[in-house]
Protein backbone atom coordinates (compact mmCIF):
# COMPACT_ATOMS: atom_id res chain seq x y z
CA UNK A 1 0.00 0.00 0.00
CA UNK A 2 1.58 3.47 -1.10
CA UNK A 3 0.10 6.73 0.26
CA UNK A 4 0.26 9.36 2.74
CA UNK A 5 -0.06 9.65 6.03
CA UNK A 6 -2.72 9.35 7.67
CA UNK A 7 -4.36 7.45 4.67
CA UNK A 8 -4.74 3.82 7.37
CA UNK A 9 -2.45 1.48 5.68
CA UNK A 10 -0.81 0.07 8.80
CA UNK A 11 -4.90 -0.38 10.29
CA UNK A 12 -5.81 -2.21 6.91
CA UNK A 13 -3.09 -4.69 6.93
CA UNK A 14 -3.16 -5.14 10.48
CA UNK A 15 -6.58 -6.41 10.29
CA UNK A 16 -6.21 -8.47 7.32
CA UNK A 17 -3.43 -10.03 9.75
CA UNK A 18 -5.53 -10.78 12.25
CA UNK A 19 -8.76 -12.59 10.43
CA UNK A 20 -5.63 -14.53 8.76
CA UNK A 21 -4.33 -15.38 12.08
CA UNK A 22 -8.61 -16.23 13.26
CA UNK A 23 -8.91 -18.00 10.23
CA UNK A 24 -6.01 -20.21 10.44
CA UNK A 25 -5.40 -21.95 14.05
CA UNK A 26 -1.62 -22.42 15.27
CA UNK A 27 -0.16 -19.74 12.92
CA UNK A 28 2.24 -16.96 13.26
CA UNK A 29 2.18 -13.89 11.43
CA UNK A 30 5.00 -10.85 11.92
CA UNK A 31 5.19 -7.13 11.59
CA UNK A 32 8.01 -5.58 11.21
CA UNK A 33 10.01 -2.16 10.58
CA UNK A 34 13.43 -1.21 10.48
CA UNK A 35 13.55 0.20 14.49
CA UNK A 36 12.10 -1.79 16.84
CA UNK A 37 11.64 1.18 18.68
CA UNK A 38 9.08 2.42 15.75
CA UNK A 39 7.32 -0.75 15.82
CA UNK A 40 6.72 -0.36 18.97
CA UNK A 41 5.61 2.88 19.44
CA UNK A 42 3.43 3.06 16.16
CA UNK A 43 2.24 -0.36 15.54
CA UNK A 44 1.91 -1.65 19.25
CA UNK A 45 0.64 1.40 21.14
CA UNK A 46 -0.84 2.57 18.44
CA UNK A 47 -2.43 0.73 15.45
CA UNK A 48 -2.52 -2.74 17.25
CA UNK A 49 -5.19 -1.95 20.08
CA UNK A 50 -6.61 0.27 17.50
CA UNK A 51 -7.73 -2.43 15.36
CA UNK A 52 -8.47 -4.92 18.44
CA UNK A 53 -11.11 -2.15 19.42
CA UNK A 54 -12.17 -1.25 16.54
CA UNK A 55 -12.76 -3.91 14.34
CA UNK A 56 -12.92 -7.00 17.38
CA UNK A 57 -14.65 -5.96 20.00
CA UNK A 58 -14.35 -8.76 22.90
CA UNK A 59 -11.78 -10.84 21.05
CA UNK A 60 -9.73 -12.32 23.84
CA UNK A 61 -6.28 -11.85 23.64
CA UNK A 62 -2.78 -12.52 25.50
CA UNK A 63 0.01 -9.89 24.75
CA UNK A 64 3.34 -11.25 25.88
CA UNK A 65 5.65 -8.23 26.40
CA UNK A 66 8.92 -9.80 26.61
CA UNK A 67 8.89 -11.54 23.14
CA UNK A 68 6.39 -9.01 21.76
CA UNK A 69 3.28 -11.39 20.37
CA UNK A 70 -0.04 -11.41 20.69
CA UNK A 71 -1.40 -14.89 21.51
CA UNK A 72 -5.13 -15.14 19.58
CA UNK A 73 -7.90 -17.53 20.87
CA UNK A 74 -6.49 -20.17 18.31
CA UNK A 75 -3.23 -20.53 18.95
CA UNK A 76 -2.01 -18.00 16.42
CA UNK A 77 0.20 -15.39 16.97
CA UNK A 78 0.84 -12.20 16.09
CA UNK A 79 4.85 -10.64 16.51
CA UNK A 80 6.31 -7.47 16.29
CA UNK A 81 9.88 -6.34 15.66
CA UNK A 82 12.59 -4.68 14.31
CA UNK A 83 15.53 -4.76 12.13
CA UNK A 84 18.08 -3.37 13.60
CA UNK A 85 19.24 -5.47 16.69
CA UNK A 86 20.73 -8.65 15.42
CA UNK A 87 20.32 -10.87 18.01
CA UNK A 88 16.32 -9.41 18.03
CA UNK A 89 16.61 -9.62 14.28
CA UNK A 90 17.36 -13.68 14.39
CA UNK A 91 14.77 -14.36 16.86
CA UNK A 92 12.32 -13.05 14.60
CA UNK A 93 13.60 -14.79 11.26
CA UNK A 94 14.75 -17.77 13.25
CA UNK A 95 10.92 -18.61 12.58
CA UNK A 96 8.40 -19.11 9.53
CA UNK A 97 5.25 -17.16 8.70
CA UNK A 98 2.22 -16.91 6.99
CA UNK A 99 1.91 -13.17 6.82
CA UNK A 100 4.45 -10.54 6.92
CA UNK A 101 3.63 -7.23 7.29
CA UNK A 102 7.19 -3.85 6.11
CA UNK A 103 5.72 -1.32 7.92
CA UNK A 104 7.22 1.73 6.28
CA UNK A 105 9.00 -0.17 4.09
CA UNK A 106 10.74 2.50 2.46
CA UNK A 107 12.88 2.80 5.61
CA UNK A 108 14.00 -1.04 5.02
CA UNK A 109 17.25 -2.44 2.67
CA UNK A 110 16.58 -4.44 -0.02
CA UNK A 111 18.94 -6.54 1.11
CA UNK A 112 17.00 -7.02 4.37
CA UNK A 113 13.28 -7.59 2.61
CA UNK A 114 14.99 -10.29 0.20
CA UNK A 115 16.29 -11.91 4.06
CA UNK A 116 12.51 -11.33 5.31
CA UNK A 117 10.64 -12.66 2.69
CA UNK A 118 12.79 -16.41 2.98
CA UNK A 119 10.88 -15.97 5.99
CA UNK A 120 7.39 -16.54 4.29
CA UNK A 121 6.94 -20.38 4.47
CA UNK A 122 4.99 -21.49 7.63
CA UNK A 123 2.51 -24.51 5.93
CA UNK A 124 -1.37 -23.50 7.17
CA UNK A 125 -4.40 -23.51 5.13
CA UNK A 126 -3.85 -19.92 4.42
CA UNK A 127 -1.60 -19.03 0.65
CA UNK A 128 1.35 -16.94 2.56
CA UNK A 129 1.12 -13.36 2.08
CA UNK A 130 3.60 -10.22 2.57
CA UNK A 131 2.35 -7.25 2.67
CA UNK A 132 4.34 -3.77 2.62
CA UNK A 133 3.32 -0.10 3.15
CA UNK A 134 5.23 3.21 2.71
CA UNK A 135 4.83 6.54 1.80
CA UNK A 136 5.06 7.10 -2.12
CA UNK A 137 8.73 6.41 -3.11
CA UNK A 138 11.10 7.84 -5.04
CA UNK A 139 11.38 6.12 -9.05
CA UNK A 140 14.71 5.15 -8.54
CA UNK A 141 13.97 3.19 -4.37
CA UNK A 142 13.47 -0.85 -4.35
CA UNK A 143 9.69 -0.17 -3.61
CA UNK A 144 8.75 1.35 -6.30
CA UNK A 145 10.94 -0.56 -8.49
CA UNK A 146 9.24 -3.71 -7.46
CA UNK A 147 6.16 -3.23 -6.50
CA UNK A 148 5.16 -0.20 -9.19
CA UNK A 149 7.63 -1.15 -12.05
CA UNK A 150 7.60 -5.21 -11.67
CA UNK A 151 11.31 -5.39 -12.27
CA UNK A 152 14.26 -6.70 -10.00
CA UNK A 153 15.65 -3.32 -8.71
CA UNK A 154 19.54 -3.99 -9.55
CA UNK A 155 19.28 -5.95 -12.99
CA UNK A 156 15.83 -4.16 -14.08
CA UNK A 157 14.89 -8.02 -14.91
CA UNK A 158 10.94 -8.35 -14.64
CA UNK A 159 10.33 -10.71 -11.86
CA UNK A 160 9.47 -14.09 -12.57
CA UNK A 161 6.59 -13.97 -10.45
CA UNK A 162 5.48 -10.84 -11.31
CA UNK A 163 1.53 -11.91 -11.31
CA UNK A 164 2.11 -12.08 -7.41
CA UNK A 165 3.30 -8.71 -6.43
CA UNK A 166 0.51 -5.43 -6.88
CA UNK A 167 0.07 -1.72 -5.59
CA UNK A 168 -2.67 0.46 -4.07
CA UNK A 169 -2.24 3.57 -3.84
CA UNK A 170 -3.88 5.37 -1.08
CA UNK A 171 -4.75 8.93 0.65
CA UNK A 172 -5.83 10.44 3.97
CA UNK A 173 -9.59 11.36 2.08
CA UNK A 174 -9.63 7.05 1.67
CA UNK A 175 -9.76 6.85 5.47
CA UNK A 176 -12.66 8.44 6.17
Amino acid sequence: LVGGSRSGKPLLIMRAMILRGLKAAGSRHVALRRHFNHAKTSLWHDSIPKILALCFPGLQYTQNKSDWFISLPNKSEIWLGGLDDKERTEKILGNEYATIFLNECSQIPYESYNIVKTRLAQNTSLKNRLYCDCNPPEKSHWTYQVFIKGVEPKSKIILPDIANYGHIFMNPGDNI
